[in-house]
């Protein structure tokens, strides 16, 4: 799975993390966390919906990443691997994405 969420990443990868979905379900996790302040992340950052965690600048943006990607290594149950490579090839593969299939209900 590719994660590039431009910032976001604060926010969607704890509820991948605590959910399960992530380590449950993905084999391959590839994408970039986005801690720079800058075009994506002004500081401070609430990462959670009610404020009580708030990421205060770069520093503590950069300590969180390392943290939840410390997660996936620790946890012996967790079948996810990460790269931290940020490939933006995708744009020049000569093959449309699928389409999605669209089951008809009628008889």
């Amino acid at each position: 799975m590719k994660l590039d969420v431009e910032g976001l990443e604060f926010k969607v990868f704890p509820d991948l993390l605590t959910t399960g979905a992530l380590c449950n379900n993905i084999y391959f996790l590839m994408g970039e966390f986005h801690y720079a302040a800058g075009n994506h992340n002004h500081y401070p950052m609430n990462v959670t919906a009610d404020g009580t965690h708030v990421l205060k600048d770069r520093k503590e943006g950069r300590k969180m990443a390392r943290d939840m990607l410390h997660l996936i290594d620790v946890t012996d149950t967790c079948m996810t691997r990460y790269s931290l490579a940020d490939d933006e090839s995708y744009h020049k593969d000569p093959h449309d994405l699928p389409s999605p299939m669209i089951v008809s209900n009628t008889q």
